[in-house]
């Protein structure tokens, strides 16, 4: 018994055409004489068509030569390429909310605003924090210059005690010399010269005391009204009190030079070599606590490097003090929150007078219209096929009979871990705003196209495994079995790469009811879509 790819064929058709061949072999037998033996009916030899007796209907279609083009069907939902929410830096009230869902807004564009009361009286306080600042840089200049004055003429006055007091000590001990070996004519006249310069001397020291006291003077006034550190006050006291021994010392002086020359010129007495040697006493004295006020020179200069200290710390206080200005004033900024982008408002999440906190910021969501996306899924044998820059035709339900262009964009690079799977993504330019985000959206990619190829209709392909199967052709009204090799396959086309010519007519309905060899009935070629 034949069998064809659905099982046996009808029993009735099978049992008349039993019952046939043996009325037959009954009639040879009675006629001849001779009874010949029957092949049994299930041999391998046996033909099937020996067994039919109708044609089975069918329908065919020609082997065409035309275009046809492998396709990645992709699927997703729409996405803005910009889509943001804008919000809040800083915790406050509400004051305005401008726009509403549905709404066009600008880049740039303010789209709320909070209240500005604190943030404004936090400015001012920092701008008088900057002005207070600047005025204490200008304190500590003065005392600087203030500081570097005092060191100079502390400088000038300690060297100068230093000088006289040595000076004095040295005509001390020439008085001393003198008295004890007796004057002389050129000794009473050093003498005289002595005196001289000890007067001359005591008319600088004179000067600079009433110069140091009148100093002081002025720095007790300024003092008094608060316009200088007390330090400089202490500075100008100690400057004073150095002028009054110098002036006390070259007076001291003067006195021993006098007492000398009156000792010359009265003669050489115990009691005057005792004087002179007290004198040398007190010129050495003299000497020692003027090289002590050098100590002075050094607190000067101590107060000329505080006050330097002084002015970087105010330069300090200033730079800190801008810093604090530059965030009120941008807090203040931030206080009106501007859309990025231009778009529409997709949804206002806060009304007037609501209380927004940094913790919750959100105001305002906005998306951009202009680049729409969506992503989709690729297969891996479809990933080595698609490149970035292709062409996608994309057709979206919510506008029908409507076809976007879209580009592949990006391919990411790692499949899912699940579907291994790649995504794509896929841009449009959306013209006239139709396309919205969410739309369910279809693409296609024309991974391939082959221009001059056999084809045949899809159905009339039988067990076909990607890239071979079967198809069956009408010869002299018999249906011939093909084993073909298959290419790129659409929804309703195949490519045959072998095993078909063009021209011949394959089966494209009733098929599945026939083996090789059975005899058919042609109904009409079969209109198929995809060929011309």
């Amino acid at each position: 018994m034949t069998r064809n790819r659905s099982g046996s064929r009808p029993v009735r058709r099978l049992s008349l055409s039993i019952v046939l061949a043996c009325s037959c072999s009954l009639i040879v037998t009675a006629g001849c004489g001779k009874k010949p033996e029957a092949p049994p009916t299930d041999a391998p030899g046996a033909k099937p068509a020996s067994l039919q007796t109708t044609a089975i209907q069918v329908s065919v279609t020609p082997v065409k030569i035309q275009s046809v083009s492998d396709v990645a069907e992709v699927t997703g939902a729409l996405a803005a390429l910009n889509d943001v929410t804008v919000g809040v830096k800083i915790s406050g009230k509400m004051a305005e909310v401008y726009f509403r869902e549905g709404d066009v807004v600008r880049a740039g564009q303010i789209v709320a605003q909070q209240d500005t009361a604190d943030l404004q009286a936090q400015l001012e306080l920092q701008r008088a924090n900057l002005l207070s600042a600047q005025t204490k840089l200008s304190q500590s200049r003065v005392a600087l210059t203030d500081a570097e004055t005092n060191l100079k003429l502390t400088q000038e006055q300690v060297e100068s005690s230093i000088k006289t007091a040595q000076a004095g000590e040295s005509s001390a001990s020439q008085q001393l010399a003198i008295i004890k070996q007796g004057a002389r004519l050129q000794e009473r006249k050093q003498a005289e010269e002595s005196v001289q310069s000890a007067k001359a001397d005591v008319d600088s020291a004179l000067a600079d005391r009433d110069r140091a006291r009148k100093d002081l003077k002025r720095y007790q006034s300024l003092a008094r009204q608060g316009a200088i550190a007390p330090q400089q006050l202490d500075q100008a006291q100690s400057v004073s009190d150095s002028a009054d021994a110098r002036y006390l010392a070259v007076q001291s002086r003067l006195n021993s030079a006098t007492q000398s020359l009156s000792l010359i010129q009265e003669g050489n007495r115990p009691e005057d070599i005792r004087r002179a040697e007290f004198s040398l006493e007190q010129a050495k004295q003299a000497r020692l606590t003027a090289l002590s006020n050098r100590n002075q020179i050094s607190l000067r200069r101590a107060d000329v490097e505080n006050a330097r200290i002084g002015i970087l710390s105010a330069k300090a206080g200033i730079e800190q003090s801008q810093a604090s200005v530059r965030l009120a004033q941008q807090a203040l900024q931030d206080a009106s929150i501007k859309s990025p982008i231009d778009g529409i408002v997709a949804e206002r999440k806060v009304e007037r007078g609501a209380q927004v906190a940094v913790a919750k910021p959100d105001v305002m969501r906005i998306v951009s219209l202009n680049n729409i996306y969506f992503d989709a899924q690729l297969t891996e044998a479809q990933f080595s096929e698609v490149r970035v820059g292709q062409s996608v035709a994309v057709t979206v339900d919510a506008r029908p009979n409507k076809t976007f262009q879209g580009t592949v964009a990006k391919i990411f690079p790692v499949a899912s871990a699940q579907a291994r799977s790649f995504t794509v993504r896929i841009t449009l330019q959306n013209m006239g705003s139709l396309l919205r985000p969410q739309m369910f959206a279809r693409g296609r990619i024309v991974l391939a196209t082959h221009p001059n190829a056999l084809v045949v209709p899809r159905d009339a392909v039988l067990d076909s495994n990607g890239s071979s199967g079967r198809v069956y052709v009408v010869k002299d009204g018999k249906a011939v079995e093909r084993k073909i090799q298959t290419g790129i396959s659409s929804v309703q086309l195949v490519e045959v790469k072998s095993g078909v010519e063009q021209g011949e007519e394959v089966i494209t309905s009733g098929q599945g009811q026939i083996q090789p060899g059975d005899k058919v009935k042609v109904l009409k070629a079969a209109n198929v879509a995809g060929l011309p």
